[in-house]
């Protein structure tokens, strides 16, 4: 038999992870009586396949592994064979698997993942996509810190092996999160009452118009978690005199990606004490007693302001009485008594029933 001519027109089609269709044309006239041997070479591993068609699909392959294909154009001896014609090409990469964050930040983030056996050789292209915005970065290892990203910002990360060849790519395997917003700034009470209290704080994120706010009210251990939408809250029900800690987080679009907290610790204000009584009035002194009926009433000091004319003088007691001295007979006093929570600065208001007018 003469040696059949060499195949044309070498083809693959359907390159996947572990599988290739290979196709080829045969113009000789014989060739209706040809068989076609195949050679599949990856290194140093050979193995040789046997076709009765100008097509053939080859399986068991490697992912993301070279191959050598050559198709040899064989006589009806089964043995007269003609020139061997080439292709090279990698297979598919797997799609890489268990893609994870870890240590999502404000302005940066940790990808994790796994590959099938032949990963030595990869590399990874990382598509970063935020809205239109779409970056590509490139890894040798199956990590990745994915930095200068924007806060509070939802992302979608795209893991795509590829072999040695820098084109072949696997199938994507992609992740959703949000950066965390960054911690609010500027966090001030304004307008501390006995019950309830005015917070507010700025927000510098571009994303800031899609955050929330969680505030942690904590009181020893009594802890309320209250949601606002703007950059501003009144938190009511509180006690009076008693401290609490308001920690401001700002929440993402996602309802569920927090910035680190900022905390503002303030003592509420101390009820106006009532029922405020002189008596034993003397010519240079005067005993007050009064009531303060909130709970933390046990941890309270009072500020009496003793006023005559222009004259006025502040006294420090520690209990619901007082005795007043060094006074001037015969002339109108003003006495005010304040209660002060135990940071020993935070007053009650000073009103009427908490304020005495008597002459000595």
């Amino acid at each position: 038999f003469t040696e059949p001519s060499p195949v044309v027109g070498l083809k693959a089609e359907n390159v996947g992870a572990t599988s290739v269709n290979l196709t080829w044309v045969a113009n000789d006239n014989a060739s209706a009586s040809y068989t076609y041997r195949i050679e599949v070479v990856n290194g140093t591993f050979v193995k040789n396949l046997t076709f009765s068609d100008t097509k053939a699909e080859i399986t068991e392959l490697i992912p993301g592994t070279m191959y050598n294909f050559t198709v040899f154009a064989v006589a009806a001896d089964n043995k007269t064979e003609g020139e061997g014609v080439s292709v090279f090409l990698y297979t598919k990469l797997s799609p890489v698997v268990d893609l994870k964050a870890e240590n999502v930040g404000v302005t940066s983030v940790n990808l994790t993942w796994a590959n099938d056996n032949a990963s030595a050789s990869y590399t990874y292209r990382i598509e970063v996509v935020n809205g239109t915005f779409v970056k590509n970065l490139t890894f040798s290892d199956t990590k990745a810190e994915i930095t200068e990203l924007i806060p509070g910002t939802m992302y979608k990360f795209t893991v795509f092996a590829v072999a040695a060849d820098n084109k072949t790519e696997g199938e994507g395997s992609s992740i959703f999160l949000y950066t965390k917003p960054s911690p609010v700034v500027g966090l001030e009470a304004e307008n501390v009452g006995a019950t309830s209290v005015n917070l507010t704080w700025v927000v510098n994120d571009n994303a800031a118009a899609s955050y929330t706010y969680r505030i942690e009210v904590v009181n020893g251990t009594f802890v309320k978690n209250l949601t606002f939408s703007d950059t501003k809250a009144e938190i009511t029900e509180l006690i009076p005199g008693t401290m609490y800690d308001f920690t401001v987080f700002a929440v993402a679009a996602d309802n569920k990606t927090e910035g680190e907290g900022v905390s503002k610790d303030l003592y509420t204000k101390p009820s106006p004490v009532v029922d405020l009584k002189a008596e034993n009035v003397g010519a240079s002194s005067v005993n007050l007693t009064w009531v303060a009926n909130d709970n933390a009433a046990a941890s309270y000091t009072y500020r009496i302001e003793v006023v005559n004319g222009t004259f006025v003088k502040n006294l420090t007691f520690s209990d619901t009485k007082a005795e007043i001295t060094e006074l001037i007979p015969g002339t109108m006093y003003k006495f005010t008594v304040f209660a002060v929570a135990a940071d020993n600065k935070t007053e009650g208001e000073g009103r009427e029933g908490s304020s005495i007018f008597l002459y000595t």
